[in-house]
């Protein structure tokens, strides 16, 4: 490393006070051409291109703010296309899927299996849907009194008992999955995800007797649909209504947009800290090749003077 002293501006004799300047103002004359790196990182950490303007580096700057408005913008319309696609997807699973609809099949498949001649009988109580029950708006969980949370959370319990009992028909394989309680994350995905809720959404096909929806003819028997997980041709699931496939797409389109404004936070993070550590690197660097100092100099006549001097260090 060699350094290369120039002496800068007019040279004051010692003697002459009234004329001399001092060295904190001849300091801070020409400390602003020194950059505090501290600066420099926290001011692009908080906001990504000043710390770039602070060096400037004007292209910089504006290139890390422009990623940064770019980011914020795309997190701000995935994040609100996603929350509206979620609160949509459970507006529609109040008013179109039914634990009581699902609680009827429940009741009526555990028949259903008990008849199967190499079935496991299911022993399990049926689960109880009372009157008042079913004087509970279901579409309007926010308006329920306590009281009918209470009832709604025991039709849960008494749902999920039963639901451990029962086995699909057709494969003996149990349940894989019980019902999450009303309002919980897993109830909104379950009900639109395995075909063994199919039955609680208002158009998958039943038949109303004695003032209640069932699966069970004025025969005694059981109709088609009874088997949600009947498998038709082309590996298809006939008796699956149309709206349970509709509102699986509504919910992974949601979640799709949900992920996107997640997973771009990281893009963010990784802005900042790019930036602060690239302005802090700039204000080093160029700290490091010009030095202000104050010192005295001797001129041609032997004089003593203060001088301010900047010092360039090339590396070789």
């Amino acid at each position: 490393m060699r350094c290369t002293a120039l002496v800068l501006g007019l040279l004051v004799f010692i003697p002459n006070v009234q004329a001399q300047p001092t060295a904190d103002s001849l300091e801070a004359l020409f400390s602003s051409s020194r950059r505090s790196t501290p600066l420099a990182f926290g001011m692009s950490a908080v906001v990504p291109g000043l710390g770039q303007a602070y060096n400037r580096h004007w292209i910089k700057g504006a290139a890390a703010i422009a990623g940064e408005a770019a980011v914020l913008l795309l997190y701000t319309s995935w994040r609100r296309q996603g929350v509206d696609g979620r609160d949509a997807y459970q507006m529609d699973a109040h008013t179109y899927w039914s634990p009581i609809k699902y609680a009827y099949w429940l009741n009526d498949y555990a028949q259903y299996l008990n008849q199967l001649p190499d079935g496991r009988p299911v022993t399990a109580p049926p689960v109880n849907i009372s009157q008042a029950l079913l004087s509970i708006d279901l579409t309007q969980p926010d308006a329920w009194s306590d009281s009918e949370r209470l009832a709604v959370r025991k039709l849960f319990q008494e749902i999920q008992l039963l639901e451990r009992d029962s086995y699909h028909g057709d494969t003996g394989a149990v349940f894989s999955h019980v019902l999450p309680f009303f309002g919980e994350q897993q109830y909104y995905e379950l009900v639109g995800k395995y075909f063994q809720f199919a039955p609680g959404w208002e158009d998958y096909v039943s038949i109303v007797r004695d003032g209640r929806v069932t699966w069970i003819d004025e025969n005694g028997d059981f109709i088609q649909s009874i088997e949600p997980e009947a498998t038709g041709p082309g590996g298809t699931k006939p008796n699956v209504s149309a709206r349970f496939y509709q509102y699986a797409e509504d919910h992974a389109d949601a979640n799709t947009y949900l992920r996107r404004a997640s997973r771009i936070t990281t893009l963010l993070i990784v802005n900042h800290v790019l930036a602060a550590v690239d302005a802090a690197i700039f204000a080093r660097l160029h700290n490091r090749r010009m030095q202000l100092s104050l010192g005295l100099v001797k001129d041609i006549q032997g004089r003593t003077l203060v001088a301010p001097q900047v010092r360039f260090h090339l590396n070789k």
